[in-house]
């Protein structure tokens, strides 16, 4: 006998990465969890997150953040992504604000869930 999950395989989910309804990004700052809301962009494979300046921290651009992307608001329609890994300082995406700072997500590792499609997960 399995377990009951909600996780997806990301690829999936995909569609939220191409058309995200909310994306936000945490990280460490000072030994505090703070979140911020983003912009969130996907071209060729890479990764562009848009923050306002003044969301950033003092002490500059986070080594590592966990970026968030969902949708739905009620239980059976909760989809989201998260993206753990290393964030580096980046130039505007094509066609996209210079206004915010850009930063590039290296995805070292990415969760997805739909509890739309709660399922029996074999045991490994």
């Amino acid at each position: 006998m399995g377990r009951i999950t909600q996780r997806v395989d990301p690829s999936a989910l995909d569609e939220l990465l191409e058309v995200p309804p909310r994306a936000a990004i945490a990280f460490v700052d000072d030994g505090r969890i703070e979140s911020v809301p983003v912009d969130y962009r996907r071209r060729a494979g890479r990764h562009w997150i848009g923050v306002a300046r003044e969301a950033l921290p003092a002490a500059g651009v986070p080594d590592r953040a966990v970026l968030l992307i969902d949708a739905g608001r009620y239980w059976f329609e909760l989809r989201a992504l998260t993206l753990r890994g290393r964030l580096a300082p980046a130039a505007p995406p094509p066609g996209d604000s210079p206004e915010r700072v850009w930063l590039e997500l290296e995805a070292e590792h990415v969760v997805a869930w739909d509890y739309a499609t709660l399922h029996e997960e074999a045991d490994v």
